[in-house]
C-alpha cells in the first residue's frame, strides 16, 4: 500500500515537472520571439517605451496687437494667472486651514468668504475658483504670495487685455477664450480680422524619467514652432479719439441721449481717424449693451444733414441761384403741406438765407421746381445712398431711399423719410470735402507679420466715385461756412 503511494507521488511529481517545464519553454520562446522582432503583439515596444519617457512642452505663441496709426497699443496679449487650491488630504502641500485661508484670500479676489471656504471644503484634490479666480494680474499674484497660504497655487496664461477701456470699444471689438483655451474674436476688429491675428502655440518633447522629470542633458526636439498673429495697425488716431470720447461723455453726462454717433475721417483718403458710439462699454469687462456698432449698422433719418447734398445737386446741375428768392414759410405737395422748423418762416428770403436758416421750404423747392425729382434720386445713387460703403468692419447696413409717393420724395431732400447710415454720409461728404471725389472709408491701415515684418495686408485710399464737380464742391464749401458765420447762421 505504501509502494503505491509512493509511486503515484513521483507519477505526479513528473506532471507537474511537464506542466512546468512546457510554459518556461513557451515564456523563453515569447522572450526570444520579443527580443528578435521588437514587437508584441504588433506593436513596437522600443517606440512605446519611448512614449512612455518622452515629455511634451509647450512654446506659448501670441496673438497679434492692435495698434493705432502712431503704433500706440489698442488690445495685446498681456501674462495673467489662475489661482487654484489643493485640497486633497493625502498631499502634503494640501491647504491647512480653509477657513483663514478663505478670509484672507476672498477679500483680494472679490468673494464672499463663505462662498470660498466652501470650495476649500470639497472632496477634490484640487479646486478652482471660478472666473474670480482667472485673468490674475501678476501684481495680484505677487499680493496672494505675500500671504504666504499653503496650498495655493498658480498656473501661468495669457489674457485679452484693452489699455484704453471704453475707447473706440465697437471699432476694436473683443476676443476671449474658448472652451480649448483659444484666443478667438468675437466682436469688431478682432472678429474681422481673427484669421490674421489668431496664434498657434508650438511644442517640444524631451526625455524624462518614470514620473516625468526631464533627464540631464536631454535634448529638446522641436515638434512644431509658434506661429504668433499678425499685428494689425488702424487708421485710428489715439489723441483724437481720446478727445472725441472725452467730448461724448461730456455730451451724455449732459444730455443723456439714448444714443449718440461720432466719426471723424480723412477726407483726402477715406481714413476713419476716430469712431464712437454711445452706449459703448469696457472689453476688458464686456459689460455689452449693444453689439452693433451703430456708426455703420444704424440706419436713420438724416435730418437737415441731408440738405448738403441737395444743395451740392442743385450747383452741380446749374440750377441754384443763392439770390433768387422765395416765400419762405411752408409749402405745399399735393395734400400735404412742408412746414420750416418755426412754422411761420422768414418771409420773402433767398436761397442762400434758406441755406443758412436749414429751411425746409428752401430745400423742396430745390428738388420739385429746380432739379426734379428724377434727376434728384440719379445724385442719391450718385452720392451711394442705396449701396453699402464696404468699410473693413462687419456687421455694415444700409439705409433705405424712400421715394415711392410725391411726399417722401420731397422730404428725402431735407432728410425726412429716407434712412441712411452714419458711415454712408461720411462717405458722401467726402466728396464736398475733396473736391468731387468720394472716398472709400476704412479703418485698417495695414497688417504686418511680426516675424520677418512683411506687409500681409495692405489698405491704400478708394476714389468710389466723382458725384460732383471740384467746382460744385468749393462752392458748396462756401455757402456751407456761410451757415455758421452769417447773423442768421444756424450753426452759430
Amino acid at each position: 500500500m505504501e509502494a503505491k503511494k509512493h509511486r503515484n507521488t513521483h507519477r505526479g511529481a513528473f506532471i507537474l515537472f511537464c506542466v512546468f517545464s512546457f510554459a518556461f519553454f513557451l515564456l523563453f520562446a515569447r522572450f526570444v520571439q520579443v527580443q528578435w522582432t521588437g514587437k508584441a503583439e504588433g506593436e513596437a515596444l522600443a517606440e512605446i517605451a519611448q512614449q512612455q519617457h518622452k515629455q511634451t512642452r509647450t512654446i506659448e505663441a501670441k496673438r497679434g496687437t492692435i495698434f493705432d496709426r502712431n503704433g500706440a497699443i489698442l488690445a495685446q496679449d498681456v501674462p495673467s494667472y489662475t489661482v487654484a487650491a489643493i485640497v486633497d488630504p493625502d498631499d502634503p502641500r494640501r491647504v491647512a486651514d480653509p477657513e483663514e485661508t478663505a478670509e484672507k484670500l476672498a477679500p483680494l479676489l472679490g468673494m464672499d468668504v463663505e462662498q470660498m471656504e466652501r470650495i476649500l471644503t470639497k472632496k477634490a484634490k484640487q479646486v478652482e475658483f471660478g472666473s474670480y479666480g482667472r485673468n490674475i494680474s501678476f501684481e495680484l499674484k505677487r499680493k496672494i504670495e505675500a500671504l504666504h497660504l499653503p496650498g495655493i497655487i498658480f498656473t501661468r496664461d495669457t489674457a485679452r487685455f484693452y489699455p484704453n477701456g471704453v475707447f473706440a470699444s465697437h471699432v476694436i471689438g473683443y476676443a476671449q477664450k474658448n472652451a480649448k483655451n483659444e484666443t478667438v474674436g468675437k466682436m469688431g476688429v478682432e472678429k474681422s480680422l481673427d484669421r490674421y491675428l489668431r496664434d498657434k502655440d508650438g511644442y517640444v518633447s524631451f526625455a524624462s524619467d518614470a514620473k516625468g522629470f526631464r533627464l540631464p542633458e536631454a535634448r529638446e526636439r522641436t515638434i512644431a514652432k509658434p506661429d504668433n498673429g499678425a499685428n494689425v495697425y488702424l487708421t485710428i488716431d489715439a489723441k483724437i479719439q481720446t478727445f472725441l470720447e472725452d467730448a461724448m461723455n461730456g455730451v451724455e453726462k449732459q444730455y443723456k441721449p439714448k444714443k449718440i454717433i461720432a466719426i471723424v475721417a480723412d477726407p483726402k483718403t477715406g481714413k476713419i481717424l476716430a469712431m464712437a458710439t454711445r452706449p459703448s462699454f469696457d472689453p476688458n469687462k464686456r459689460d455689452i449693451a449693444n453689439f452693433l456698432n451703430d456708426a455703420i449698422s444704424y440706419p436713420y433719418e438724416p435730418g437737415s444733414t441731408m440738405k448738403v447734398f441737395t444743395l451740392a445737386a442743385a450747383i452741380n446741375e446749374g440750377v441754384y441761384n443763392g439770390n433768387e428768392t422765395y416765400r419762405s414759410g411752408s409749402y405745399k405737395v399735393g395734400p400735404n403741406t412742408i412746414r420750416d422748423h418755426n412754422d411761420v418762416g422768414w418771409g420773402t428770403i433767398t436761397f442762400n438765407e434758406g441755406v443758412q436758416r436749414s429751411s425746409n421750404v428752401a430745400f423742396s423747392i430745390l428738388v420739385k421746381e429746380k432739379l426734379g425729382e428724377d434727376r434728384f434720386l440719379q445724385y442719391l445713387h450718385r452720392f451711394h445712398f442705396d449701396q453699402k460703403t464696404g468699410i473693413d468692419l462687419p456687421n455694415e447696413a444700409i439705409g433705405q431711399i424712400r421715394y415711392r409717393y410725391p411726399i417722401e420724395r420731397i422730404t428725402t431732400g431735407f432728410g425726412q423719410g429716407t434712412s441712411v447710415t452714419p458711415i454712408q454720409q461720411i462717405q458722401a461728404a467726402t466728396a464736398i470735402a475733396n473736391d468731387g471725389k468720394m472716398m472709400k472709408p476704412y479703418v485698417i491701415e495695414k497688417v504686418v507679420d511680426p516675424d520677418s515684418g512683411k506687409v500681409v495686408l495692405d489698405h491704400e485710399p478708394t476714389v468710389v466715385g466723382e458725384p460732383i464737380t471740384a467746382e460744385t464742391a468749393r462752392k458748396v464749401r462756401g455757402i456751407l461756412e456761410t451757415v455758421v458765420t452769417s447773423e442768421h447762421g444756424t450753426g452759430r
